[in-house]
């Protein structure tokens, strides 16, 4: 229980942020400063901005999740980058207390578990059932792994399990950034704390059908990953973002936490907490580098196109 619910938590809450840049179509423009970069000739590497003010510098590196384990992949901008920074930060931990633990058992999950006496996979339309029973043993899991969950977050833990049996790694690349952090001896923050119950609230509230719909943008996630073993990852890593984004398009399993009430609130509270706490860094002054989904950084009014509404100049660093 301890190790699976910091992940899903995390899971669902960028879930959020990735429905809103799941929408993003030509009639719907994401954010104004990844757009006017889209057309700069990228160097080797992962989509890296620099942010300036006041003489204060701040180098943003966006991350895509799953990349594969042996993804292999460069950037002399951001080793010159963490060459000159005092801190690394890094996407918010998963904050998960003993009494947050008891409280989630105790209520049955809020939401989340099965109803005493019922196992998920009786529960499932029968096309569903088959393509779940398809998945998870791809995956090479049994029934009783995801029997006592409701379906969506069966989905979620499905898809986790799946990555992992794949070679997909979901704490990459803010594993390899750390790495090379602690090499040069830098300071490693996060900018924040997810709150484990703030998420389970929500996640709660999801009804029948939505249940039955996350779970196939789930199995739907898992089959376009699938299909892509040895491939998936090489747009983040030559700092394609046009594929990226089209890629996030296509990843309808995380749309999931949109659908509750109040998914959309916590979204924006992600997002304000990332963009406050880079907009804090720039003002201490001195060189960081952070690591940011870019599910917080392609949507319009999202942490880029925050942090120049504060007056900072974004630009793309020189190669």
């Amino acid at each position: 229980m301890k190790t699976r619910l910091p992940a899903l938590a995390l899971a669902l809450t960028l879930s959020a942020a990735h429905a809103q840049t799941l929408d993003l179509t030509p009639q719907e423009p994401g954010s104004a400063v990844v757009e006017e970069l889209l057309v700069v000739a990228r160097a080797p590497g992962p989509a890296i901005w620099l942010v300036e003010k006041n003489g204060a510098k701040l180098y943003v590196v966006g991350s895509a999740s799953p990349l594969p384990h042996q993804l292999a992949w460069r950037s002399p901008r951001l080793e010159r980058a963490l060459d000159q920074a005092d801190v690394l930060l890094i996407p918010p931990k998963a904050s998960v207390g003993p009494a947050q633990i008891a409280g989630f058992v105790l209520r049955g999950g809020a939401g989340l578990r099965q109803s005493l006496g019922e196992r998920l996979e009786d529960d499932l339309p029968p096309d569903l059932k088959a393509r779940f029973v398809a998945s998870r043993t791809r995956a090479g899991k049994g029934a009783k792994t995801y029997q006592n969950w409701t379906p969506a977050i069966a989905g979620f833990l499905l898809l986790s399990d799946f990555r992992q049996a794949a070679g997909l790694s979901e704490a990459k690349p803010v594993s390899t950034l750390e790495r090379m952090a602690k090499a040069r001896k830098l300071k490693i923050k996060a900018v924040g704390q997810y709150r484990m119950s703030a998420v389970v609230k929500v996640a709660g509230k999801l009804d029948k059908a939505a249940q039955l719909a996350c779970l196939t943008d789930a199995l739907n996630e898992l089959d376009y990953e699938g299909g892509r073993p040895t491939t998936i990852g090489a747009d983040w890593a030559r700092g394609d973002l046009a594929a990226v984004r089209a890629r996030y398009s296509t990843s309808a399993a995380q749309r999931c936490l949109a659908r509750a009430p109040g998914g959309a609130v916590l979204l924006s509270q992600q997002i304000t907490q990332s963009a406050e706490a880079l907009s804090d860094a720039l003002a201490k002054g001195g060189v960081a580098v952070a690591v940011v989904d870019l599910a917080y950084l392609l949507p319009a009014n999202g942490v880029l196109d925050r942090l120049k509404a504060t007056g900072a100049t974004i630009t793309s660093p020189p190669d």
